[in-house]
């Protein structure tokens, strides 16, 4: 009777080590899969920051040709261009034009 009883404990014991070891490689490749998704998000990001600052300069030089100086700040282009800017993420110089990104 006692060795039935400490081969069922074994086996249990057995059984709940694997079902942990299960959940850890589980866990693990859903934290990978997560990291990846963040990581494709963080680069889509940045890809449409440096488009968006394109955009900018292209709108900063129209604003250039045609009143013959730069906008005083990311405002004025605003609306010059009718586009709404993140003006936290931008760096804007008036003196000569230049716009970078902060981050």
């Amino acid at each position: 009777m006692r060795t039935i009883i400490s081969m069922i404990m074994l086996l249990s014991i057995l059984m709940v080590m694997q079902a942990c070891n299960t959940e850890t490689e589980t866990s693990k490749k859903i934290s990978n899969e997560a990291m990846e998704r963040l990581n494709t998000m963080d680069k889509a990001k940045e890809i449409a920051q440096r488009n968006e600052l394109v955009g900018l300069r292209q709108a900063i030089s129209t604003f250039y040709a045609t009143e013959g100086r730069y906008p005083k700040d990311l405002s004025e282009l605003e609306k010059f261009a009718s586009v709404t800017i993140d003006k936290g993420i931008y760096k804007y110089d008036p003196g000569n034009g230049t716009i970078t990104v902060t981050q």
